[in-house]
């Protein structure tokens, strides 16, 4: 009972200070009843065990949230794919025909690429050349190291 006598008044006491600092500004009405519904739910709160009920407040906002796996995927490949099209096109700016293919995943605002692999098609008079040509390019337009990216000349 202690408890709540002084857990109340010190919401009362939190509540008017906060009111009288945030008076005159655009937040003072909500600020008001942001305090007004915490001061009822601390008037509140007690109530349950007049009358032998049993409440474990520590579980009343624990939840967990779960992700789909199926969306979040499609969230990483439909980016990769985008970065694949880009790609292709730098590469096609530079003469020549390639189909890229990048694994990696997407977490808030950063993309993190596992692996490059990016098929060429045509002949070339110096194969080891243009893989490290295509190597290059790759590795300035998306900023990884040169380890993760493979080119197969078809």
């Amino acid at each position: 009972m202690t408890a709540w006598l002084i857990s109340l008044s010190g919401v009362a006491v939190l509540g008017v200070i906060v009111t009288h600092l945030s008076a005159g500004t655009r937040m003072a009405k909500t600020v008001k009843l942001a305090f007004t519904y915490t001061f009822l739910l601390t008037l509140v709160f007690p109530l349950p065990s007049l009358f032998e009920y049993k409440t474990d407040c520590n579980n009343v906002f624990n939840f967990e949230i779960e992700y789909d796996e199926d969306i979040i995927d499609g969230v990483d490949k439909t980016y990769f794919e985008i970065v694949s099209t880009s790609l292709d096109e730098v590469l096609r700016e530079s003469g020549y025909s390639s189909k890229t293919q990048i694994d990696g995943t997407v977490s808030g605002e950063k993309a993190e690429v596992f692996s490059v692999i990016v098929t060429v098609s045509g002949e070339f008079y110096d194969g080891n050349l243009i893989k490290t040509e295509i190597q290059t390019i790759v590795v300035e337009y998306l900023g990884i190291e040169k380890s993760k990216v493979s080119v197969k000349i078809e």
